[in-house]
């Protein structure tokens, strides 16, 4: 086994700003151990210089409450039955008396529901939406034990999905405001909406903390999704039918600990897909993921990737039931037009932290992409960012100020035929686009490009100018887990992606999510021992309070999801 590291994770910087951890989340009534959490630098080690032009504070000092009155306040409402189902295929069959061009508020009543369907949403006139919000408290969906999903919604165009607590638009409720005013570190468990799936495997590749289909048009903010058996939250609509998933703008979600991927949006099969063009994905928080965190498909002119939090993705790399290809960061393919991805940050994969691929299908035209300001780290591959596909002279790539630190290298713990790739970044044969590299900083002996003499300069289709090769300030935040993203992982008995599956031998220190969703750290050597039964070799750490605000003074403010 290789390992080959360019910073020393030695010790834990704290700059916490507010409450330390707190265990909001289910499952075991043992008092946990408060040292996963703090403030701190993600990602760990020592660097200094980072790039310029990094925003502002984005109104650090002023009142982070953003102002009541969302939504206009209703006029025509209804408070959907759950005393006997949650099961509703048909709204609009269901309830014919309701006048569904004209409803302004669907309330969801306050409650716990292994399981919620709302099927057959109308489609709104764009300047009306409707608005599905939560009444009377939380709504918790999930698990649903036997089941083959746990939260489903299809159909229409122009509604909008929200826990978002607001009196004056009548959303929401007191009692659960989420994030709500910047109020990060008491958020964890206390969204209007919560979907907690248990890590429910009854039905492998189902159990969806949300999945939405047959939609467009369509916003969703305000909800937490946790250990789902699967994706965190999926939207696709069948590519038979035709439809593109238009302007879906999802913001201000709080995804974590899920099986498979935090967010897995579009059709990963072959020809013919839907389009899913004007996608907005943006203040999101997509922590602790077994797959990757940020996994988008199709993406189509005027797609924007801004102001979101990847960290810890690919934490089932050593047993992935799906097999290879499934330990990135941020899986991205695209089709057509502009797109722009910027000021987020991707902390922890096992594989290549941005794996981004162009296919065209029928019709489309050239693509236009620019990666700007994000804020990579903490890889085993040594290979930053590969971007596959195909895209001519009639396409364009742009990469502009973007970091990236500890791109190191021991995959070969479960491939021993892997090899230190020692890149930034990588291009297929099939993009001939002309690529424009400027303002990166990296630390570490990779080159930016293979075949570039340096950090400037040309070589083929690639113009790189203005780059450095340099030590490069780690990302420091408010309140969130400060443990090595190469040390977390899933547990697991065995390593089923290694030859011979062997078994997992965990060593004192190794931390690891649980199947109860917890963390835990080993205080013993031990293998074939579940953290939540065997407390004579681990110990349960505090809940994290995934506060990813930046940290003041910190290079990075503007970043993520500390903007406004």
């Amino acid at each position: 086994m290789t390992t080959r590291s360019h910073a020393i994770w030695a010790g834990l910087i704290a700059i916490s700003l507010g409450a330390s951890c707190s265990s909001n989340g289910d499952g075991g009534d043992d008092t946990p151990t408060p040292s996963a959490g703090g403030g701190g630098a993600v990602g760990g080690g020592q660097g200094a210089g980072a790039p310029g032009g990094a925003g502002g504070g984005g109104g650090r000092g002023e009142d982070p409450c953003e102002p009541f009155g969302r939504f206009s306040a209703p006029e025509n409402t209804f408070v959907l039955p759950t005393d006997t189902t949650t099961s509703y295929p048909d709204l609009q069959a269901a309830f014919p008396e309701v006048d569904w061009a004209r409803l302004d508020r669907l309330y969801i009543p306050a409650g716990d529901y292994p399981s919620l369907n709302l099927g057959g949403l109308p489609d709104r006139d764009p300047s009306r939406p409707l608005v599905i919000t939560n009444l009377g408290g939380q709504v918790r969906i999930g698990p649903n034990d036997d089941g083959n999903f746990i939260w489903s919604m299809s159909g229409g165009s122009h509604w909008v999905l929200t826990g978002r607590y607001d009196p004056v638009a009548q959303t929401g409720d007191a009692s659960v405001p989420g994030h709500r005013c910047a109020d990060y570190p008491n958020a964890r468990g206390q969204y209007g909406f919560l979907s907690d799936d248990a890590f429910d495997l009854d039905a492998p590749f189902l159990h969806m903390g949300l999945g939405v289909s047959d939609a467009s048009d369509v916003e969703i903010e305000f909800i937490e999704v946790m250990r789902s058996g699967f994706a965190g939250i999926r939207m696709l609509n069948d590519p038979s039918q035709g439809r593109p998933m238009a302007n879906v703008n999802l913001h201000d979600t709080y995804v974590h600990d899920v099986a498979g991927e935090g967010i897995y949006l579009g059709w990963t099969g072959g020809a013919p897909s839907s389009l899913i063009p004007g996608l907005e994905v943006h203040h999101n928080r997509f922590v602790r993921t077994g797959n990757e965190a940020l996994q988008v498909q199709n993406l189509g002119d005027g797609s924007h990737i801004h102001h979101n939090v990847m960290a810890y993705a690919a934490l089932h790399w050593r047993d992935n039931e799906l097999g290879a290809f499934q330990d990135f960061n941020g899986q991205i393919q695209m089709r057509t037009g502009n797109v722009v991805i910027e000021k987020n940050f991707f902390i922890g994969a096992a594989s290549t932290l941005w794996s981004s691929f162009r296919t065209a299908e029928a019709g489309d035209g050239p693509l236009h992409v620019v990666y700007r300001d994000n804020y990579v780290s903490d890889n085993r591959i040594g290979l930053a960012a590969f971007l596959g596909g195909e895209a001519g002279s009639a396409s364009s790539y742009r990469f502009e100020g973007n970091v990236f630190r500890r791109i190191d290298f021991s995959y070969d713990e479960i491939d021993p035929g892997a090899t230190d790739a020692r890149t930034i970044f990588r291009f297929a044969a099939g993009v001939t686009a002309p690529v424009v590299i400027t303002g990166q900083r990296w630390e570490g002996d990779e080159a930016l490009v293979a075949g570039l003499d340096g950090p400037n300069g040309t070589v083929g289709n690639v113009t790189a100018t203005d780059n450095q090769n340099t030590a490069v300030e780690p990302a420091s935040f408010v309140d969130a887990l400060t443990v090595d993203p190469r040390v977390l992982e899933y547990w697991t008995a065995r390593q089923s992606r290694a030859p011979n599956n062997p078994v997992r031998a965990y060593a004192p220190g190794d931390v690891v999510v649980a199947t109860d969703g917890h963390l835990y750290r080993a205080t013993a050597a031990n293998s074939n021992a579940p953290p939540p039964t065997r407390g004579d070799v681990w110990e349960r750490l505090a809940d994290p309070t995934d506060d990813f605000r930046v940290a003041p003074g910190s290079t990075y403010l503007g970043w993520g999801i500390d903007d406004r």
